[in-house]
This record gives C-alpha cells, sequence and structure tokens, in this order.
C-alpha cells in the first residue's frame, strides 16, 4: 500500500514539475497549463513555481560557494601532507618509548628473577654453544 502511494506522489511531482518547466520555457501560461494539467487553483500553478524557482537558487548557490573556495595550492597539499606525517612521527615516537619502557621493565624481571631463583633465564649470546650432538 505504501509503495502505491510513493508512486502516485512520484507520479504528481512529476507531472507539477513538467508543468513549470513548460511555463519557464514559455511555451505555455498559468491559464493553458492549468487546462493542460488539470490544475484547479492558479494558487496550485504559483506554488510548485515558487518551489522550483527556491530549489534552483538553492543549487546555484551552493555551486557558486563551491566556484569561491579555489583548490588548495601545490604549497598548501605540501603543507597538510607535512602536518600529518609530523603527527605521525609524533605517535610513533609515542610508541617507540612506551616499547622502551616495556624492554626495560622485562629485563627487569628477567634479571631479578635470576638473581632470586638463581636460574639463568636470558640466553648469553657471547658463549660458545656445546657440541652435544659429536
Amino acid at each position: 500500500m505504501d509503495h502505491l502511494f510513493l508512486l502516485r506522489t512520484q507520479a504528481h511531482e512529476l507531472k507539477m514539475r513538467q508543468m513549470v518547466e513548460e511555463i519557464n520555457l514559455g511555451r505555455l501560461t498559468i491559464d493553458q497549463a492549468m487546462a493542460k494539467f488539470n490544475v484547479l487553483t492558479r494558487h496550485t500553478v504559483r506554488k510548485w513555481l515558487d518551489r522550483v524557482r527556491h530549489e534552483n537558487f538553492q543549487r546555484t548557490d551552493a555551486m557558486n560557494q563551491a566556484a569561491k573556495q579555489p583548490p588548495p595550492t601545490l604549497v598548501e597539499q605540501m603543507a597538510h601532507k607535512a602536518d600529518e606525517l609530523a603527527g605521525r612521527v609524533k605517535q610513533l615516537e609515542k610508541e617507540l618509548e612506551q616499547s622502551q619502557l616495556q624492554v626495560r621493565y622485562y629485563t627487569t624481571v628477567i634479571r631479578v628473577a635470576e638473581q632470586e631463583l638463581g636460574i639463568a633465564i636470558e640466553k648469553k649470546f657471547d658463549t660458545k654453544q656445546s657440541n652435544s650432538y659429536e
């Protein structure tokens, strides 16, 4: 049922927009448009004319606003990119600092555990491997 209502509404709007277009192009007068499109009052025709003019004004205004803002220059683009990269560098520096603190923490925990338990947890890289396979 809602689908049928939507189709009727769209058909009515299309009909009204066609009427406005023919009036704006000078093909029909308001009285002729009323007769052709079965509109009962001039008020309805004027309301549709005003509505379409307002929509066109808004569209034109939006296009003019977009045209007034020039595209960013190469220098502006490079400055924006530099700002992004500087932010990324700060973020990475913060992450690096946090990682270094974690490494220091874990190293300290391992050394304390080695001292208290008397077990070698860390591998000594300066010692030679034993040849237990021979």
